[in-house]
C-alpha cells in the first residue's frame, strides 16, 4: 500500500472513530472534509467568457468534394451551433445562418476576405470561425453500415484588432465527433442531422459551463 493510500485510510478511520461519538451529522461534515477534496470535479468551465457578446459564425468548408456531396453543410451546422449557445445563453446576438449565406452569395469578393472582415461587415464582437475539414456518413461509401465522422478547427477571432482571442496557445482548437454505426437509419437524412447537431454541441460546449453528470452516458456523438 502506498504512503498516500496509508495516509488516507489512517485519516478515514479517525473520522470514523470521531463519529462514533459525534453523531450522524458530524460523521458526514467530516466525510466532506477529508473525502470531499479528493473527488473529481464534476463542472466543466467555459473556457472564454462570451456573456453579452455578438456573435457571427463562419463555418468553411475547403474540400471541394465535401461541399459537392454536402451543398448545405456550412449553413446547417451554423444553425445548429446557433442554436445551442443561444439555448445555453453562452452569448449575446447571434447572426442568423441565413444571413451568412446570403451575404456569402451576394457578395463577389466574399470568398477573399479575412475571418476579420466577416465581423467588420455584421458588426459583431466576435466571428466564431469553423474551418471544417472532415464531413462524412459512412468510412467507406460502398458500406451500409452510417458511421459518421466530422472534424473541424475552431477558433474565435476580433474583428477589432483582427487577431485570434481563443484559443490562447495554439493556432485553432481541433474538434472531432463520431457517431456511433447504425445499419438502418430510421429515415433519410436522419444520419447527417445526428452528427451534425452532435458536432454543434461538441464545438459549443467550450463556450458554456456545464455538469459533466448531465452529460448523456451514451453520447449519440462522441
Amino acid at each position: 500500500m502506498s504512503r498516500c493510500v496509508r495516509g488516507l485510510a489512517c485519516v478515514a478511520l479517525v473520522a470514523v472513530a470521531l463519529a462514533g461519538g459525534a453523531g450522524c451529522d458530524a460523521f458526514a461534515w467530516l466525510l466532506v472534509q477529508t473525502v470531499g477534496p479528493f473527488v473529481p470535479e464534476d463542472e466543466s468551465q467555459a473556457e472564454i467568457n462570451l456573456e453579452n457578446r455578438s456573435l457571427v459564425i463562419l463555418v468553411d468548408t475547403k474540400d471541394t468534394g465535401l461541399a459537392a456531396e454536402f451543398p448545405r453543410i456550412e449553413i446547417s451546422l451554423a444553425d445548429a451551433l446557433a442554436k445551442v449557445l443561444a439555448e445555453k445563453k453562452a452569448c449575446g446576438p447571434i447572426v442568423p445562418a441565413h444571413s451568412v449565406e446570403a451575404v456569402r452569395r451576394s457578395e463577389a469578393g466574399f470568398a477573399g476576405w479575412s475571418v476579420a472582415q466577416v465581423g467588420e461587415y455584421f458588426n459583431t464582437d466576435y466571428v466564431l470561425h469553423v474551418e471544417l475539414f472532415e464531413f462524412r456518413l459512412k468510412d467507406n461509401p460502398s458500406s451500409n453500415v452510417y458511421r459518421g465522422y466530422a472534424e473541424a478547427a475552431v477558433r474565435l477571432v476580433s474583428p477589432d484588432s483582427g487577431e485570434q482571442v481563443w484559443p490562447v496557445l495554439a493556432a485553432a482548437r481541433l474538434v472531432k465527433g463520431e457517431t456511433l454505426p447504425d445499419a438502418d437509419p430510421e429515415e433519410t437524412g436522419q444520419q447527417e442531422r445526428v452528427l451534425v447537431e452532435g458536432f454543434a454541441e461538441k464545438i459549443a460546449r467550450h463556450f458554456y459551463t456545464y455538469k459533466l453528470s448531465e452529460l448523456p452516458l451514451r453520447p449519440k456523438v462522441k
